[in-house]
C-alpha cells in the first residue's frame, strides 16, 4: 500500500496553524474511511517562525496585539479568533505570554527525527498549551513535561538536559531557510506528494476536497497542472488570501 506524503510549514502561536492541522487530520481520516485503499499518509511538521525577532523573554501576549494593531483592532481579532478554535474543540486564552518559539520547533523536530509517530501528538499538545492554556513557547519545564508524556525522554532531567543543548537547533534554523528559499510567506503551508502546495486553513471539506483531487491528479501524471491549488487562511506577510492572524 502506497505511503501518501504531506508536509505542514507551521509555527507555534500561529491560531490558523491549529485550525488548520486540526482540519487537514480530520479530512485524512474521513478520507481514509471513506477511501480504504486509498493508503497511509505520512504527515509531518516542518519549522517556522512568524517573529523571527522574538527572544526567549517571554512578553504579554494581548499587549504586543495592542501594540501592533492597536486597542480595538486587538479586541476585534481575539474575540473573532476564540469561536473559531472553541468550534474544533479547543480553549482560547489570550492572557499568557509569547516568545520564541525555536525551542518548540527543536523539540518537534527531534520527535519528528526519532519516533515519527509522536511528532504530530507532541505538537497539538504545544499548540493547545500555547493558545487555550497561557503556556509559554520557551517555557523548557512544560515542554519538558510534554517530551515525557509522549516518551520521547525518559524522565524530565533527561528533557531539560536536551533542552539546554544545542541538538537539532541547527537543522531547524536549516528549515527556516528552506521555507524561505521555497518563498513561504505565511503558514500553515501544505506540500502533498512533494509536488502539490496549498497554503492556509480551509476547512475539513476543503481539504477532502483536496485529497481526491491529488488522488485524481496522481493517477494522470502527465497533465500540465498548477502546483499551488489551493488558498485557506493564515498567518503570515504578503498573503492576500483569507484573513491574516494576529502573530505577524
Amino acid at each position: 500500500m502506497s505511503v501518501k506524503k504531506i508536509d505542514i510549514t507551521s509555527d507555534v502561536q500561529c491560531p490558523f496553524c491549529l485550525i488548520g492541522v486540526k482540519q487537514i487530520l480530520n479530512a485524512v481520516e474521513k478520507y481514509k474511511t471513506d477511501h480504504p485503499s486509498s493508503g497511509e499518509y505520512q504527515i509531518r511538521l516542518l519549522p517556522y517562525q512568524l517573529d523571527p525577532t522574538l527572544t526567549d523573554k517571554p512578553k504579554s501576549r494581548i499587549q504586543m496585539y495592542k501594540e501592533k494593531f492597536g486597542e480595538e483592532k486587538a479586541e476585534q481579532i481575539m474575540a473573532a479568533m476564540g469561536p473559531r478554535l472553541e468550534s474544533l474543540g479547543f480553549k482560547s486564552d489570550y492572557g499568557g505570554t509569547v516568545s520564541s518559539t525555536h525551542l518548540a520547533h527543536r523539540i518537534q523536530t527531534y520527535a519528528l527525527l526519532k519516533n515519527p509517530d509522536k511528532q504530530i501528538p507532541l505538537a497539538m499538545d504545544i499548540f493547545e498549551g500555547f493558545h487555550g492554556y497561557k503556556k509559554d513557547p520557551s517555557d523548557k519545564e512544560w515542554l519538558s513535561s510534554l517530551a515525557v508524556k509522549h516518551s520521547i525522554f525518559q524522565n524530565e532531567k533527561l528533557a531539560l538536559d536536551w533542552f539546554n543543548g544545542n541538538e537539532c537547533c541547527e537543522q531547524v534554523k536549516q528549515s527556516y531557510t528552506i521555507a524561505k528559499r521555497l518563498g513561504v510567506t505565511g503558514v500553515p503551508f501544505f506540500v502533498f506528494q512533494e509536488k502539490y502546495a496549498a497554503s492556509g486553513a480551509m476547512g475539513e471539506d476543503e481539504f477532502y476536497k483536496l485529497l481526491e483531487e491529488i488522488d485524481k491528479r496522481e493517477s494522470t501524471p502527465k497533465q500540465d497542472q498548477p502546483a499551488i491549488i489551493a488558498h485557506g487562511e493564515s498567518c503570515g506577510h504578503d498573503h492576500h488570501e483569507g484573513e491574516v492572524c494576529p502573530a505577524n
